[in-house]
This record gives structure tokens, C-alpha cells and sequence, in this order.
């Protein structure tokens, strides 16, 4: 996956150019988000059936939702941060769970850096500075 990102986001844009930021493929969330769940349920019933993984649903479902994030990311998505955001927040609860918390603060962390990555593309996306733009995200 990231060969493939590396590429669309060197030659990914019009006429093979550098693939610039974008909130496009709203169209597309229906059929992704079915894809996702589908893969997901048959993912954690394999899991279910050949592992003694604890919760088997619950990595598939995150696994399959992380791997849609990272498909979004390579197509510079803007709304990737947003899906990783609400997978990470399932992970902490998961970690925590499983009393895994310094994994649990790890992906708090995640968290973080997910804001800064979308304030820092929505910055390129609107022209402006990554401040401006986080301290208007922030007022909203």
C-alpha cells in the first residue's frame, strides 16, 4: 500500500501529475463502507473459526477500517484523518480492554497526530497556513 501511495501521490493527479488534496469521492461512501463491512465480518469469522483471537470481530472491523483509511490516504482524501480518528478511538477502547493502556496512550497519540495531518492538509487544500486554519477548526 505504500508503493502504491508513494506513486498516485507523485503521478496520481491530471495529465500524471502530483495528486493534490481533495474531498471528492463522497459518492463512493456507500460502496466502501459496504466493502469495508463486508470484508470485515468475513475476516473476523475467519478469525473466529481458525484463531483463538479474544475479540475477532473487533480486529477485523478495525483492521478493515484501517485499511480503508490507508486506501483514502493514498488517494489524499482529506477525510482519511477523520476514519482514523474514529479507529483509534475504538483501538484505546479495545487496549483498554484488554488492560493494554501504554498501547491505549499510543493510540491516544495517534489521535493527535491524525489532527495535525488534517489540519496541515486542509491547510494545502485551502491555501492557507496550517495555524490559521487549526485555530478556525477549532472555533468551529
Amino acid at each position: 500500500m505504500s508503493f502504491y501511495g508513494w506513486y498516485e501521490w507523485l503521478y496520481g493527479g491530471e495529465n500524471r501529475s502530483e495528486l493534490r488534496v481533495s474531498s471528492g469521492w463522497r459518492g463512493s461512501y456507500p460502496l466502501a463502507i459496504a466493502v469495508t463491512i463486508v470484508f470485515a465480518l468475513s475476516l473476523g469469522t475467519f478469525l473466529r473459526r481458525t484463531t483463538d483471537a479474544a475479540l475477532p470481530y473487533a480486529d477485523s472491523t478495525l483492521t478493515s477500517f484501517s485499511l480503508l483509511a490507508q486506501w483514502m490516504m493514498t488517494r489524499k482524501y482529506i477525510e482519511n484523518w477523520f476514519v482514523w480518528i474514529g479507529v483509534d478511538v475504538f483501538y484505546i477502547a479495545m487496549f483498554t480492554f484488554k488492560h493494554l493502556y501504554l498501547t491505549a496512550l499510543l493510540y491516544a497519540v495517534f489521535i493527535g497526530v491524525c489532527w495535525l495531518g488534517y489540519v496541515e492538509w486542509r491547510s494545502d487544500q485551502v491555501g492557507r497556513s496550517p495555524l490559521a486554519v487549526g485555530r478556525e477548526e477549532l472555533s468551529r
